[in-house]
């Protein structure tokens, strides 16, 4: 069974006030795209690892992402485009025609642990398209015109979203095959499977496998780091 893995890394976003976007921004002195792709690389479940990039950043992802820390499992580096999902669908355009199972990241989620990892693609072998979550605690209001409460969710049945999200590879290229074909949008990958009707399951996310987005998610990365190392 050969799992690889898409890191979606294609997004140009500047929060930092940097002049590059926020995955290749040092954390620890390490790029933290480098730090998600030393997760995946160190997991022996994994056989193979591509990543999807913004335009004309590939050389610059090879020089100071890739080759300081030799990473064997990068296979390929794609460019990827003005959307998420067109990041991943570069990706699984070049997946191996062997492969069985395909994890979806997040390149600005540097802390994924390898036990996780381990279980999203386990528990991919049996559900087809896996995600995994965390519940929601504090109370959700529903907010109308005028800023008006208009009513509170069940907050029970609503969880945080996180990445790898793991899927059967004939599943998801089905998925975004109907992309392209019915210009199909959603927020994540998962959303695109369930529009095809599959059944997503869920598992326990963590708490540290955030996704930086802020400098104050930065800090907190920092402090999760610590554990770590």
């Amino acid at each position: 069974m050969r799992v690889e893995v898409i890191i979606a890394a294609g997004g140009t976003g500047r929060r930092f006030g940097e002049s590059q976007p926020k995955q290749f921004y040092l954390l620890k002195g390490k790029p933290i795209l480098s730090w998600a792709i030393g997760r995946f690389e160190e997991c022996v479940l994994v056989d193979g690892i591509i990543l999807a990039v913004p335009r004309g950043m590939g050389k610059y992802t090879r020089q100071h992402v890739l080759s300081p820390f030799g990473y064997k499992k990068v296979k390929t580096v794609v460019e990827g485009g003005k959307e998420r999902r067109d990041s991943v669908l570069q990706g699984l355009r070049v997946l191996e025609t062997d492969t069985d199972t395909v994890l979806v990241h997040d390149g600005v989620r540097p802390i994924i642990s390898e036990e996780l990892i381990r279980k999203v693609i386990q528990a991919t072998q049996r559900w087809k398209a896996v995600v995994p979550g965390l519940p929601l605690r504090e109370t959700i209001k529903q907010v109308g015109r005028d800023n008006l409460v208009s009513g509170t969710l069940d907050r029970k049945s609503i969880y945080l979203i996180q990445t790898p999200q793991g899927f059967k590879k004939d599943l998801i290229c089905r998925a975004y095959a109907q992309v392209k074909k019915r210009g199909w949008v959603a927020s994540d990958d998962a959303s695109l499977v369930e529009k095809l009707g599959a059944k997503v399951k869920m598992i326990p996310g963590e708490e540290t496998n955030i996704k930086i987005t802020s400098p104050q998610d930065l800090v907190l990365s920092e402090l999760f780091l610590e554990d770590r190392i």
